[in-house]
């Protein structure tokens, strides 16, 4: 079965509803946490080096923000998400310090973040180049990452938090951002854990996002991007990825996780998939220019958020709202965005208009 929900899936009124009830809602983020720092470099104060034969980048302004999940942590409080525990590995070094401060400052809970001094907080350093009239554009990114494994030691201590902190909550959203195989948070071994408490605790809603490893998750939702999809399901990489091609994929992964799954599909907006049956959550166009940075971090706090107030059996009704969040936060040009449950609210009307 195949249906296309373009509008008045739910009311207005049923959507105040749900977000006001965001507040009473508990999640843990598990995953890669970055640091995205911003250093707004002023070239026109650039000089030339006595000692080298480059020109300096002379940094006037820095700002720090918490990135990769800590994306999705930043979602979920924007949405009004009453607790979020974040669950992480990071360096004793300034960068990590840092982190936690940002986490913290956003209201998320960093009790059970793991702090090891051998280790480097994973860091997007993002130089934006200034010139005259204050024209600015973002250069290539500089990316401090860890280059070996976590220690068995480390992985013990991520468990441990695990079974602590899972009774604690409604749902878990696992944000697996590192290419490569067991550099990051989610090692096979920690991957394998998270899988058995999604069997475990059936009542919770567990999510994964990963880029290069979603088709490894069993008993856990999983939300990939079309092309994170096509590169799982059929071990290809291809350009482009249409509908169809989509909800193949859709229908060989789900034979592995045996849960929901969410396609996103970029402006076609968001594909379900669920027991032989398909929805498909139409596109939301957007006038004004757009960053798509973030965009899928902000679906998966609102499909979350939402199964926790709804019920896990709602999963067309919170993709709707996912695609709402994001096609707010998207309009956030030069950051990673999130979205109020206002914005959120006057989107909806934009769209759909009042009741």
């Amino acid at each position: 079965m195949y249906q296309l929900w373009s509008n008045m899936l739910i009311s207005e009124d049923n959507l105040k509803e749900i977000l006001s009830k965001f507040q009473d809602v508990r999640i843990l983020v598990i995953g890669d946490f970055y640091l995205d720092a911003y250093w707004h470099i002023d070239k026109t104060r650039s000089s030339l080096s006595l000692e080298t034969p480059w020109h300096t980048n002379p940094v006037v302004e820095q700002h720090y923000s918490p990135g990769a999940a800590g994306t999705v942590t930043n979602n979920l409080k924007a949405l009004g998400v009453g607790t979020v525990y974040s669950l992480g590995v990071i360096g004793g070094d300034g960068f990590g310090t840092t982190l936690l401060n940002r986490l913290q400052d956003k209201g998320c809970l960093t009790d059970y973040m793991v702090v090891v001094p051998n280790r480097v907080t994973p860091t997007y350093l993002k130089p934006i180049h200034r010139g005259y009239e204050n024209v600015e554009t973002e250069g290539p990114r500089f990316d401090i990452e860890n280059q070996q494994p976590m220690s068995a030691s480390v992985e013990n201590e991520v468990l441990k938090a695990l079974d602590e902190s899972i009774p604690k909550v409604d749902g878990i959203i696992i944000g697996d951002q590192m290419a490569h195989d067991n550099l990051g948070v989610i090692t096979d071994r920690i991957r394998e854990k998270l899988c058995e408490l999604a069997f475990s605790y059936p009542d919770k809603v567990f999510l994964a996002d990963s880029r290069a490893r979603i088709g490894l998750y069993t008993n856990v939702i999983i939300k990939p991007n079309r092309f994170e999809a096509q590169r799982a399901a059929q071990h290809t990489d291809v350009s482009t990825v249409d509908i169809d091609t989509a909800k193949q994929c859709a229908i060989s992964l789900f034979k592995h996780t045996h849960e929901p799954i969410y396609i996103t599909l970029g402006e076609n907006g968001i594909l379900v998939y669920n027991v032989e049956q398909f929805s498909h959550i139409s596109g939301i166009q957007i006038e004004e220019k757009i960053d798509p940075v973030g965009a899928g971090d902000s679906v998966s706090a609102g499909i979350v958020s939402t199964l926790c107030v709804l019920g896990k059996e709602n999963i067309v009704e919170a993709a709707l709202i996912g695609n709402l969040v994001a096609s707010v936060t998207v309009t956030k040009i030069g950051t990673t965005g999130t979205a109020a449950p206002d914005e959120v609210l006057q989107r909806y009307r934009s769209v759909y208009g009042r009741n």
